[in-house]
């Protein structure tokens, strides 16, 4: 427990500035991070100029109260760029002090960057792999688990003791000259270069190498890590998908078949769906369809790398396997993934942005078959789906066992025709209780509303001809909490422009409103709604109005296409019952 409270991550970088980008001051990662022995520079100097503005915007507009902390920027260090997700902690007399919840190294550069300072050493005890040093004189292997030297001599033993120790297979003529040429370069001080080792297994070895800055000028280090190449092997090569480059349904599916059934291997099995690509192709066109396809396979590769596999399944789902099923890893992929996706891809239309979900099952402790384990993870991407998309669901039996009952017994009901005949029953009672006019049926017909649909609260407004303001007329469900009225009367505030052609709105998941617009999604969040469903009624003049809104607090879930209709339908009645004139 000790070793884990000590470990520092790649984002464990905190500084603080002004308005005007002036640092003021940086830990000592933050100063690792920018090469520089002090703090005296003005971030600006390593941010693009839209950028640099972007943030003195963000700052400048910045409160604890009503913004949320975070603002992305590509930070420009050397030949690289960083993609960082900045985090606001606190604001105190004019200095903004800074985290970086997150960096997007290019994979050369985290090599680097954990070999190059002694800061990041402890890192390398997360990853499965080997070190060489060569300090000009002898050479050492390190294990990164533990830091400590397995062997330490001059070349020619060190050869030895190193074929021996990863069992090179030296009877293959390629593998023999990358082993000789890796300790030529490495004895004549040449560096940054790759270098594959086939072993006996038929796996390989990858050895990276580079000038180490925290020991002495002369000084080569190699990272070494073991690749599975009998499970990914150049038979795929032509199996690739056209489109993305990633691999095809049928490659990926065998691929998973050996490494799951035959293998045995402790996977993770990511089902990958981009939310809602049927719309981006039919508003957008293909092209962009195929565009959004493409990014989204290069953020999956990115953010998997060479700790497993990824392909593409589907029109617009992807299958990865990932050689770890730890759940903090999975995790951090997982978020990466989505991360990337939802801030790599912009969209045509400013109102849209491109997000996925994703369903995760993990062997042996969810499944130890292929099939089972992928059943499990479409489940989980069927859940994901139904809280509101953009998010991950990681299998646990004792969270979703109950979810996946329930879906079963609501798939039976639907195969039955009961659930349908229910539906039409419920709305015949609800389309009664407004054409009777029985005492209270406006606020009647409310409640039953609100249980047919099921969603938490519906706050209906009027327009107030005399008065030219909205007046609420009804809050009925959970609270009494009216987050809109405010809104709704604000002269500066045009609280309908995101109103369709149609005169509705439908939002799965408000949270794709955090980087469209602020308030909007602050005032959401501020009653816990998570979807919604605003309904505007016209009369046939166009003054008198209905606004009908249906929230669903957290966390988020789709409505049913089939009850939005009748939901639209019955504010369209109940609206004429306000005002006994109604606009179709």
């Amino acid at each position: 427990m000790e070793e884990q409270k000590n470990r520092r991550r790649v984002s464990d970088i905190e500084f603080s500035l002004d308005k005007d980008l002036n640092i003021i001051w940086g830990n000592r990662s933050f100063s690792m991070l920018f090469n520089i022995t002090n703090n005296k520079l003005n971030l600006a100097e390593y941010l693009d100029k839209i950028d640099a503005d972007n943030l003195k915007h963000f700052l400048h507009n910045y409160s604890s109260k009503n913004n949320t902390p975070y603002t992305i920027l590509n930070l420009k260090i050397g030949k690289h760029k960083i993609t960082c997700v900045l985090c606001v902690s606190k604001k105190r007399n004019g200095e903004y002090s800074i985290n970086l919840q997150e960096l997007s190294y290019a994979q050369d550069l985290m090599d680097k960057t954990m070999l190059q300072n002694r800061e990041y050493s402890v890192l390398l005890s997360k990853f499965n792999s080997y070190f060489i040093v060569y300090n000009g004189s002898k050479y050492a292997l390190a294990s990164t688990k533990d830091m400590k030297n397995i062997y330490l001599g001059n070349k020619a033993d060190f050869i030895i003791n190193f074929i021996d120790f990863f069992d090179i297979n030296t009877e293959i003529d390629g593998s023999k000259y990358q082993l000789q040429t890796l300790f030529e370069d490495i004895e004549q001080g040449i560096c940054d270069k790759k270098y594959r080792l086939l072993l006996s297994d038929s796996s390989h070895l990858l050895v990276t190498t580079m000038q180490s800055f925290s020991r002495k000028n002369h000084s080569i280090i190699g990272l070494v890590t073991q690749k599975n190449t009998a499970l990914s092997d150049n038979s795929y090569s032509e199996k690739r998908d056209g489109l993305t480059g990633l691999y095809n349904k049928l490659a990926i599916t065998d691929l998973a078949v050996k490494k799951i059934d035959i293998a045995r291997q402790s996977v993770s099995l990511f089902i990958i769906d981009v939310d809602k690509f049927k719309e981006f192709n039919d508003n957008f066109g293909h092209a962009y369809g195929d565009k959004v396809l493409v990014t989204v396979a290069k953020v999956i590769q990115d953010s998997v790398g060479d700790q497993g596999v990824a392909g593409r399944i589907g029109g617009d789902e992807f299958l990865c396997v990932l050689d770890k099923n730890d759940e903090e890893e999975v995790r951090n992929i997982a978020r990466n993934i989505k991360m990337g996706i939802q801030w790599s891809i912009q969209a045509c239309d400013p109102d849209q942005v491109v997000t996925c979900s994703i369903g995760i099952a993990r062997t042996p402790m969810n499944a130890e078959s292929y099939e089972d384990l992928f059943k499990l993870a479409d489940k989980c991407l069927y859940i994901a789906k139904k809280r509101g998309r953009n998010c991950y669901i990681i299998y646990k039996p004792e969270i979703h066992g109950q979810l996946l009952i329930e879906q079963k017994e609501s798939e039976r009901s639907t195969a039955s025709g009961k659930y349908y005949m229910e539906g039409a029953l419920s709305e015949i009672n609800i389309m009664n209780e407004i054409i009777h006019k029985e005492p209270n049926y406006i606020e009647k017909a409310l409640y039953m509303l609100m249980e047919y649909i099921t969603v938490h609260k519906i706050c209906v407004y009027q327009w107030n001809n005399k008065s030219k303001i909205f007046e609420t007329s009804y809050i009925i469900g959970k609270d009494d909490v009216d987050i809109r009225l405010k809104h709704l009367n604000d002269r500066n505030e045009d609280y309908l422009k995101y109103l369709n052609a149609y005169d509705f709105l439908h939002l799965d998941n408000v949270n794709n409103l955090d980087t469209m617009d602020k308030d909007r999604f602050h005032m959401y969040l501020e009653d816990n709604v998570a979807s919604t469903l605003e309904i505007l009624c016209k009369s046939d003049d166009g003054k008198a109005k209905v606004l009908i809104c249906l929230d669903i607090y957290k966390p988020s879930r789709t409505f049913q296409a089939q009850k939005i209709v009748f939901a639209i339908m019955a504010a369209k009645l109940i609206s004429h019952e306000l005002f006994c004139t109604i606009k179709v």
